[in-house]
């Protein structure tokens, strides 16, 4: 084998042995990044351990959905969610904004019996009480409305939406800026709470009504605490009529409340939870 010596050299003068297109394409890279037209690489891929170390009681993983919803996570469902799609400074930062870190999943059951895990099939599986929270301040009921009672029956963000597999970040509390202010109003809201906090505006979303819904029931699950008890977020989920739903609403001893409103409806309970 013969002994090539440059390669030894290489490692203390990597630039010498550059070739002059490596070295072209390496300066048009660092331009690009200085321009802002290549992102930065992100941190590595946080652990579930140190994201639950950071969120404490707000850190709802696969042990909170098996308590809320019975529902145990597959193989493939657990390679899928591995990564949490969020830096160890964001999720600190999240913490510090009174965010929690939610996994959804979309089913509920398993093989032959799995549904769809759908505001219907929620409403269905709590139907006959409160089997979640503290035995000494159980609620009298989980939903405000049985079903067949509810004008969201039939409505398909009811009955077909489910959540998404995967990671989430959301405020435990409407932004307080954003009660009574209608549906537009509130989006310069959550705009203005983005660029305040130097979070991309593109990436800040409402949750949808089955989010909410998972979230709210999956907290109480988990801590046995309700979410906004006396508030209503907002969502950008448009009913078969056009108006826009909004959820939570009084999650008392009553339970949840589905209700809706025009666009330019203004309450000083109805508000909006940043979502990412």
């Amino acid at each position: 084998m013969s002994f090539e010596a440059y390669k030894i050299y290489q490692e203390y003068e990597p630039d010498k042995y550059k070739t002059s297109t490596q070295k072209k394409v390496e300066q048009a890279l660092d331009t690009a990044k200085k321009e802002g037209l290549v992102p930065e690489a992100k941190e590595a891929v946080i652990e579930f351990n140190e994201a639950r170390e950071i969120f404490g009681k707000d850190f709802l993983g696969s042990e909170a959905i098996k308590t809320t919803f019975g529902v145990e996570l597959t193989p493939d469902e657990l390679q899928e969610i591995e990564n949490i799609p969020f830096t160890r400074e964001e999720l600190e930062q999240a913490k510090g904004l009174g965010m929690m870190l939610v996994l959804r999943v979309p089913r509920l059951g398993e093989g032959k019996n799995e549904k769809p895990l759908t505001i219907d099939q929620i409403r269905e599986r709590f139907s006959s009480g409160d089997t979640l929270g503290d035995p000494k301040k159980k609620k009298k009921q989980m939903f405000y409305r049985k079903k067949g009672e509810g004008w969201f029956d039939k409505e398909k963000f009811a009955t077909q939406d489910t959540p998404k597999l995967g990671w989430g970040l959301v405020t435990k509390s409407v932004l307080p800026d954003s009660l009574g202010k209608d549906w537009d109003r509130q989006e310069e809201v959550l705009k203005k709470w983005a660029k305040e906090n130097n979070i991309d505006p593109k990436t800040v979303k409402r949750r949808t009504p089955v989010e909410i819904t998972y979230d709210t029931f999956l907290y109480y699950g988990a801590n046995k605490e309700s979410l906004l008890e006396d508030k209503w977020d907002w969502t950008g989920v448009q009913s078969s009529d056009g108006h826009f739903v909004f959820l939570v609403g009084d999650f008392d001893s009553d339970g949840l409340i589905v209700g809706y409103g025009t666009r330019g409806s203004a309450d000083s309970v109805l508000g909006v939870c940043p979502s990412r």
